[in-house]
């Protein structure tokens, strides 16, 4: 059987873990937006976004290893953000929104250890267990961003590196 050509999608990936992370590459883009819009209501839409969100910045206020990366310590208004941009993402199924330059421009301003990238999944996963969170897909949820705090380390690793500063494997200074 010869194979198969690949559907033109305009950029989108499909961001939605399911068995693993998968591209959207052997989908339509009907079935891509599908597939997401199913993820956004499976997980509880809005509402728990905000949910989530709020509970992990109160996570995050009293935690010695994240708190000091935030130089502005309105918690409300991060949550608020952070909770807009998942949103814009499943919700409004603008899965661009993912590579949006101030997403990583906010995390460039500072270094981001190993030690303070599994303290974020650590809390969002405690925020999520804490919200009951709707499984399959929470689970997917926190592997997609497993794949993102890795490109905000990255992206704050090489923002630090052109500001001229060196560190250990783990992110710590030398």
């Amino acid at each position: 059987m010869p194979p198969q050509p690949t559907p033109q999608h305009d950029g989108k990936i499909l961001l939605v873990a399911d068995k693993g992370l998968q591209t959207g590459d052997r989908m339509t883009p009907e079935q891509v937006d599908q597939k997401v819009q199913d993820f956004y209501t499976a997980i509880g839409g809005a509402p728990f976004f905000t949910a989530l969100t709020n509970r992990f910045y109160e996570l995050v206020a009293q935690d010695d290893v994240l708190r000091p990366l935030f130089a502005v310590t309105d918690w409300t208004k991060h949550a608020q953000r952070l909770a807009d941009h998942y949103i814009r993402m499943y919700g409004d199924n603008d899965l661009t929104a993912a590579w949006e330059p101030g997403l990583h421009q906010a995390h460039c301003h500072f270094l981001i250890t190993r030690e303070q990238r599994l303290r974020w999944l650590e809390l969002m996963g405690r925020a999520g267990d804490d919200l009951d969170a709707a499984q399959p897909e929470f689970g997917e949820f926190m592997t997609i961003m497993k794949v993102a705090s890795g490109e905000m380390m990255a992206a704050s690793r090489g923002a630090a590196l052109a500001r001229g500063e060196r560190f250990h494997w783990d992110g710590t200074p030398r």
